[in-house]
């Protein structure tokens, strides 16, 4: 059946969605927003009533709307180009060549062929005329988009002239979807990750670097990219950061990312290995000019992946399970992070020597990467033991796989004769130590590496490398379990499972045990390379796998444990027999001991955090030690767990008690040697919670608060201390730019040492191909480096203690205004239920994780879905309500506004929250929220929604008054013109949800699928969704 035979029972509401846009825009209301903008309110966001022109009723709805999400969705796999000519400096303001743009129209034909190929209902249907589509026909987002996609402006002067049917003349006739990809589609205009393919190809930099950083290319002077490695060096060394200090920065920085999964997560593996192929296609052609049968081939390639594509679900039928979330975030880590992890060191040292004329040498990546995909059990039931175990496996099997295909790599190009070098003792003496130890092995190789020292040395460890990853497969293959999850008794010293000998592990005498082991051989051939000249003979080869050994160790994913604190004393009171024996305290201790076996078989590597979600004082951390030491958890040389206890500080009061936690607990002589022998205490602040208690301004307060006390509580102790930022996408949790939020955070809070989440649902755009995923990594990087180096503008401290009690002051009237609304508005429940598609979400199948972590309202709602579902209502509430109105409280008293634009202009944090304001304000459209609003009563929506429209005008307004600017986001061209020109084509998914959610909740069969595809259009064109 294809997508228009799915959706041929709600034709009659297309029909009425369509009329409903159409007067939601220029109907009753005029206008958007009572401050009337060009950007806001001009005629690229307006739409003719129902008898003017458009292109073609509910043929081009559905193109420009329902399925406009594959543009959405497939542009982050797409957005290649820039991100590696910016990272190398070229940049460019010129349109695209004729080739680029020949490509750009082929790929856009094929997909049209495709979609084409798959409607096969009447040609007559195909053109049924049911009204204009919002956002188009004359003057509609049709000229404005086009427009858009050749670089020209937006206003009513830049648009091409309508043809005889209201129809832009650069348009041609009507299609059932319009192709993909083309640039002069407006899909391709306003997707980044599309346009990105189809500029200009920029000439390579041939010059080398002069001493002020720059490049001369073609007579002109090029710099850095804005936030990269190269521009944060040189931002330090004009800063008076000197090379030596900038070098041992560099040396002991420590950058880690924590994958997640989450509920709003919707993108399928499936559909993302289609897109990665189509990208590589595209790559390829962009690497050298092909011969005629390579080009018929290359499209025949392209044209099959599409094809395929447009066949394919966008979206799950069934809700994945936890293995298949693992599966997803190690498509990401195995395919593109693990290839970039010894780049990240090549960037730093090209930089280091740009800045400061001097070779900095191979330091170790700095970049390490963990994920709680199997191990969260904070509210997810499907989070069992045996997935926590199977998880750690997984990961270590992988790295196994990985570490493996280098070495065979190594082995087959390093084939040095010692016809021609002589290789030092070190390396004879290691291979005749391995000989010893694998004879059966010694002389399986003696015919095939004789004289090749280098070679055979390799292939012994390729030996021991495959006999550890057949001691990973065996184990999993047979089901060996550790018993703790089937029988756990209780005992005098708590509890015991009983041990399980590894089966047949004498066939595996000469794997590789630790990683540790393997990094010492692979030191061993760099050692003795460079000692023969090598350095141009596979030296270089072998330091990069090193370092990548180095960073994934054998479990390539360090796995991460989080529990609720509660279930964590309920284990703690079992074990001591003050308490009776629970469900959830089970499954902990049974987790804990998988860990402990994990640990025993794959290194303390594999799992060694455990997280303590909704942590209230210092007695659940001395629980959780308890806890670990009762599990096996334990090191008796060194009394300490082998454990990182990590309390997690969600709640405002959580947040404001931090400091006093972390001082009680240094105070206790167990717990502070525990950590001088862990080496740092780990302290995470979630920034979801809060901001869904108290708003986002007092949450934003709270937060900086707790970030400058910590680091001071720490200093006293004389403990180092980690901030692991739990933030999510979207600006309500701590979303927003990488860089910019790492450089406004308090100074002295990230020493070096810096750790975030990164979500589930943003994996997609920022990890998806290696360009785009190693300017991901540059932005956070550095913004980690310069924080670090204190080379970053700051206020003075005078002036930051005048602006931090500005902003509790904002922060307290937000807070009351977000209560009054969300709290203590008795029909607010009602209306959010109603107004959004939250119950919905919840039975979508796009995560393992339930929305809410027990039975109950408001308060037990995560955060996640909570703001999810503002954000396919287009409102996103979270993220602006109460800031206007604590914006004009104190902007009215006097000098109240000048101090507000001081801030702004003075201090990096106001400013960033300011900009995360702006942005959300853009992408929210407060017309179409309007049409959600009428799916509640009548008495709800009076009740709330004048509160909401009049609140999001006072942000609106007080907003652009403090940035003096005359429209949102001015001071942002790029991203105004994104936004601008994206929203028009989530806006028919938008009125198709309304439209879909009022027929499902009449009791309408059929609703569910195109229902959930407009959730997942809409979360892919307007991002920073959950």
């Amino acid at each position: 059946m294809n997508r228009a035979d799915q959706l041929a029972d709600h034709r009659p509401a297309l029909a009425v969605a369509i009329e409903a846009g159409a007067g939601g825009i220029d109907g009753e209301r005029g206008a958007r927003h009572v401050d009337t903008e060009p950007f806001e309110d001009g005629p690229a966001r307006r739409s003719p009533g129902p008898g003017g022109g458009g292109d073609g009723g509910l043929d081009l709805f559905i193109n420009d709307g329902l399925h406009g999400l594959l543009d959405a969705r497939a542009a982050p796999l797409l957005q290649t180009r820039t991100a590696e000519k910016g990272r190398k400096g070229a940049f460019s303001s010129r349109r695209a060549p004729s080739e680029a743009q020949d490509a750009g129209g082929q790929v856009g034909s094929v997909s049209g062929h495709a979609t084409q190929a798959e409607d096969r209902s009447p040609p007559e249907e195909r053109r049924a005329d049911l009204g204009p589509a919002p956002g188009r026909g004359a003057g509609g987002a049709g000229g404005a988009a086009d427009a858009g996609s050749r670089g020209e402006g937006t206003g009513p002067r830049d648009r091409p002239p309508a043809g005889p049917e209201g129809r832009s003349s650069r348009r041609g006739p009507p299609a059932r979807r319009a192709p993909r990809g083309a640039p002069d589609h407006p899909g391709a205009g306003h997707d980044p990750r599309l346009r990105d393919l189809f500029r200009a190809r920029e000439p390579r930099r041939t010059a080398p670097p002069d001493p002020e950083g720059e490049s001369a290319c073609g007579g002109r002077r090029r710099s850095p990219q804005r936030g990269s490695l190269s521009a944060v060096l040189l931002q330090a060394r004009r800063g008076g950061v000197t090379a030596a200090d900038a070098r041992a920065a560099i040396a002991s920085l420590q950058v880690t990312l924590t994958l997640t999964a989450h509920p709003t997560q919707a993108s399928r593996h499936t559909v993302l290995e289609k897109l990665d192929r189509i990208a590589d296609e595209l790559e390829d052609r962009d690497r050298c000019a092909l011969l005629p049968d390579e080009e018929a081939a290359s499209w025949e390639r392209i044209r099959e992946e599409v094809t395929a594509l447009w066949q394919t679900d966008e979206v799950r039928r069934e809700r994945p399970t936890v293995g298949d979330e693992v599966k997803n975030v190690l498509w990401y880590a195995e395919g593109v992070l693990w290839k970039l992890l010894p780049a990240l060191p090549e960037a730093l040292a090209h930089a280091f020597e740009r800045a400061y004329g001097e070779p900095l040498g191979m330091e170790p990546s700095p970049l390490r990467l963990h994920s709680w995909v199997g191990g969260d059990m904070d509210g997810n039931p499907m989070v069992t033991p045996d997935v926590v175990e199977d998880a750690i496996a997984v990961h270590q099997g992988r790295a196994l796989r990985l570490l493996l295909e280098g070495v065979r790599r190594l082995g087959s190009s390093l084939s040095q004769s010692t016809r021609y070098v002589d290789p030092p003792e070190a390396l004879l003496a290691s291979i005749a130590s391995d000989a010893a130890a694998m004879p059966g092995v010694a002389e399986r190789l003696r015919p095939r590496t004789e004289g090749e020292p280098w070679r055979r040395k390799l292939r012994f460890m390729e030996a021991r490398l495959e006999a550890s990853l057949a001691r990973v497969e065996a184990r999993r293959s047979s089901g060996e379990r550790t018993q703790a999850s089937h029988s756990i008794v209780l005992g005098a010293s708590g509890i015991a499972p009983a041990p399980i000998a590894p089966a047949g592990d004498g066939a595996f005498a000469h794997a590789y045990r630790r990683s540790e082991e393997l990094e010492a051989d692979l030191e061993v051939i760099a050692s003795s390379l460079a000692a023969c000249q090598g350095a141009n003979a596979g030296e270089r080869r072998v330091k990069r796998l090193l370092a990548q050994a180095r960073a994934v160790g054998f479990h390539l994913l360090e796995l991460e444990l989080r529990a609720l604190s509660s279930d964590v004393k309920d284990a703690a009171a079992w074990l001591r027999g003050t308490g009776g024996r629970t469900d959830a305290a089970e499954r902990f201790l049974s987790a804990l001991w998988k860990v402990a076996a994990a640990q025993e078989s794959a290194g303390e590597r594999s799992c060694r955090t455990l997280i303590l979600s909704m942590t209230h004082g210092a007695k659940d951390l001395l629980e959780a030690l308890y806890c670990a030491k009762e599990s096996g958890l334990w090191d008796p040389t060194r009394e300490c767990a082998r454990l990182d206890i990590v309390p997690l500080f969600e709640t405002l009061d959580a947040l404001d008690a931090a400091p006093g936690i972390l001082r009680e607990l240094f105070a206790n002589p167990v717990y502070r040697h525990h950590v001088a022998c862990r080496g740092q205490q780990e302290v995470m602040i979630g920034y979801s919670d809060s901001g869904k208690e108290v708003g986002l301004l007092a949450a934003a307060a709270a937060l900086y608060r707790a970030q400058g006390a910590l680091p001071a509580v720490a200093a006293e102790a004389q403990i180092p201390l980690r901030v692991f930022h739990g933030r999510g996408e979207s600006v309500a949790r701590g979303g927003g730019p990488a860089q910019q939020a790492i450089l406004a955070l308090p100074p002295g809070s990230v020493g070096g040492r810096y750790k975030a989440t990164e979500q589930g649902e943003a994996l997609d755009h920022k990890y998806a191909r290696p360009q785009l995923a190693m300017r991901t990594l540059e932005l956070i990087v550095g913004g980690a480096l310069l924080h670090t180096l204190g080379a970053q503008e700051r206020p003075s401290p005078d002036d930051e203690r005048r602006y931090v009690e500005a902003f509790e002051e904002l922060a307290a009237e937000g807070r009351r205004c977000y209560r009054a609304l969300v709290y203590d508005e008795p029909r607010f429940v009602e209306f959010f239920h109603a107004a959004t598609p939250i119950e919905e979400i919840a039975r979508l199948p796009i995560g393992s994780r339930p929305s809410k972590r027990s039975a109950g309202g408001l308060e037990a709602l995560r955060a996640i879905p909570w703001v999810f579902s503002w954000t396919q209502n287009r409102s996103i509430l979270p993220g602006w309500y109460g800031v206007g109105s604590a914006l004009e409280a104190f902007g009215r008293r006097p000098g109240g506004l000048e101090l507000l634009r001081e801030m702004y202009a003075g201090w990096p944090y106001f400013r960033t929250v300011v900009g995360n304001v702006e942005m959300v304000l853009a992408k929210s459209d407060l017309a179409i929220a309007e049409r959600y609003a009428a799916l509640a009563t009548a008495e709800a929506r009076a009740a709330v929604w004048p509160k909401i429209d009049a609140e999001h005008r006072r942000t609106r307004r007080w907003v652009k008054r403090i940035t003096e600017s005359e429209r949102i986001l001015d001071g942002n061209p790029p991203l105004q013109r994104s936004i601008a020109l994206r929203n028009p084509y989530v806006d028919p998914m938008s009125f198709l949800q309304v439209e879909l959610l009022r027929r499902k909740r009449e009791g309408m069969e059929g609703c569910q699928r195109p229902l959930l595809l407009t959730i997942d259009g809409i979360a892919a064109g307007l991002r920073n969704t959950g």
